[in-house]
């Protein structure tokens, strides 16, 4: 076992040169025909935030504290997790020629999309920080747990981006379904309401069940509340998170001879 995992390291890193260019590559795809190119990053996160802050706070006469932080940690959560999936699930059907002609490992697409998903989460986190500065939130020390909650949200989104693009080779079907899910997905995660406005029996649901919520809570914890996110939370966010990156793993090893077919 030690063998294989040094072989496939060993792999993984001759392909880095490759990687790197298809993320280079998908960047620039991205962003070519656009005028104002990656400052849409920072720009289109502030503006939702925006939007939301002025149609929940002035129409809805919503009465959070800071609301601005509060809808953009949603916002935030609920697009890496939604998002980024999203986009990685094409990459493999996508770059179907490019595994015909090349032989190179399939994951490698995949990954490279994931690279740019976190690339966009980057310019997320910048548009964040001015979000909290005009908004003159308070930091406390409790922010260096926030990498923790960053962690865990990348292993979620790169084990359910993994396992849909392996499951959309097979089942076009797949993006229509996730786009539906995801719907569902955003108003059960009390993203621009609070989650005490909910039944009882839904705000345990919520919270024992949906692991986009762990991620908000806790980012919540850590810059509204000023304390450290909840235990609880952070064990499940890992377990769920290794869990969906194990089983993609595995959907991977088993699936991987058969996707040159239906590319």
């Amino acid at each position: 076992m030690s063998r294989r995992i040094r072989l496939g390291w060993d792999n993984f890193l001759k392909y880095i040169p490759l990687l790197k260019v298809l993320v280079e590559r998908d960047l620039k795809k991205k962003y070519r025909t656009s005028v104002l190119g990656y400052i849409w990053c920072v720009l289109n996160p502030l503006l939702v935030m925006l939007i939301m802050t002025l149609v929940f706070t002035y129409m809805f006469r919503n009465q959070i504290e800071n609301f601005p932080v509060y809808v953009f940690i949603g916002r935030m959560m609920y697009t890496l997790l939604s998002g980024g999936p999203g986009t990685v699930m094409r990459s493999l059907v996508s770059n179907g020629g490019l595994m015909r002609k090349t032989r190179v490992p399939y994951y490698v697409f995949p990954l490279s999309s994931f690279f740019c998903v976190f690339v966009d989460f980057l310019f997320n986190l910048a548009a964040f920080a001015i979000v909290l500065i005009f908004t003159q939130a308070k930091i406390t020390i409790h922010v260096v747990a926030f990498p923790i909650v960053i962690l865990e949200a990348m292993l979620m989104t790169f084990g359910l981006s993994l396992l849909l693009s392996i499951a959309h080779v097979f089942i076009r079907d797949v993006g229509y379904i996730w786009g539906v899910f995801c719907t569902a997905w955003m108003y059960l995660s009390a993203i621009f309401y609070p989650l005490s406005s909910l039944p009882e029996m839904v705000q345990r649901l919520i919270s024992f069940y949906n692991p986009l919520y762990w991620l908000i809570d806790q980012t919540r914890t850590i810059f509204l509340l000023n304390a450290w996110p909840r235990y609880g939370n952070v064990l499940k966010g890992f377990g769920v998170g290794g869990l969906i990156f194990i089983l993609a793993l595995l959907a991977y090893q088993s699936s991987k001879d058969d996707l040159i077919l239906y590319v």
